[in-house]
């Protein structure tokens, strides 16, 4: 099966230079590779039958080349794109971006010479003039990257939106209340799994401290509390098996939420929240400390 990769580079080398880089890094001859420019018009001289066919266009901003590399059947074991970018990056001496799985188009992973490999939000703005076309701009990371030097160094919120994560007591909230998933979107029902649903990915991630990457934003965890005071208003609100299932869901996940923070007073959610004592007045949840607050500072 035909092996696709899409890759973007800091720096521009030149066309001998990225077909003996990705020869070893695909593990193949030179001969093996052919490699053009996307506007060069001498496309009847490209060796069509080549094992790999590279073609790369440039670009502005914070990278210099898009590459769209192809890499045939006839090709045994060829490296997964995470493994040859971060083998090209090493080889061509420039960090290498590629597309990351989540559905966010900004989502990016970026392998530098270094070795180092992290996540990456990648912007499209307009070009500098009239005609230019957009540039690609780095717009935050997840690691220091020296060839990035402008883009902030931050947990990046929507890969942790998008991340999958197993949520069985919202999924047997639903399987009871709404087996078909056909409830209305502003439904009583249907905000309750919404908000059981987020609730739990917090739990979740508490229990797992917070891995994979140990790392979650103060302003993501406020929102989830939040969420758990929505809740409240609705188990208020829903009544009969509605209300008594949604609350022993609720008590089963807060029974892990407790499990895995600490009572302090609201001290700690008190100060990062600007709020003082007056976050006492708030649900239970705010009085409590994860055990380890997985944000810096």
């Amino acid at each position: 099966m035909t092996v696709l990769y899409t890759f973007l580079s800091v720096h521009r080398p030149e066309p001998r230079t990225i077909a003996a880089a990705l020869a070893g890094a695909i593990g193949l001859p030179v001969a093996d590779t052919d490699v053009a420019d996307e506007d060069d018009e001498q496309t009847y001289d490209r060796n069509w039958d080549a094992p790999v066919l590279c073609t790369y266009r440039g670009v502005g901003g914070d990278v210099a080349l898009s590459w769209d590399v192809s890499v045939s059947d006839a090709v045994t074991s060829p490296p997964d794109e995470s493994e040859a970018a971060l083998r090209l990056a090493l080889r061509l001496g420039t960090t290498v971006l590629y597309p990351a799985q989540e559905q966010a188009p900004s989502a990016y992973w970026a392998a530098g010479p270094d070795g180092t490999v992290t996540r990456a939000r990648l912007l499209e703005t307009d070009g500098e003039g009239d005609g230019e076309p957009p540039a690609l701009v780095v717009d935050a990371v997840e690691a220091s990257m020296a060839q990035l030097p402008t883009a902030r160094v931050e947990v990046l919120a929507e890969i942790l939106r998008g991340e999958k994560l197993g949520t069985p007591v919202a999924d047997g909230f639903a399987d009871t209340t709404d087996p078909g998933r056909t409830a209305p979107a502003e439904s009583p029902v249907n905000r309750a799994r919404e908000a059981l649903l987020l609730w739990e990915r917090l739990v979740r991630r508490i229990a797992a401290d917070w891995g994979p990457t140990g790392r979650y934003p103060f302003d993501l965890y406020a929102e989830d509390l939040g969420t758990r005071d929505r809740l409240e208003e609705l188990i208020e609100a829903a009544s009969g098996d509605e209300r008594e299932r949604l609350a022993r869901a609720v008590a089963a996940l807060d029974d892990v939420f407790r499990g895995h923070t600490e009572d302090d007073g609201g001290a700690l959610l008190g100060h990062l929240t600007r709020s003082g004592t007056a976050v006492a007045e708030r649900g239970w949840w705010w009085c409590r400390r994860p055990a380890r607050p997985p944000w810096d500072g």
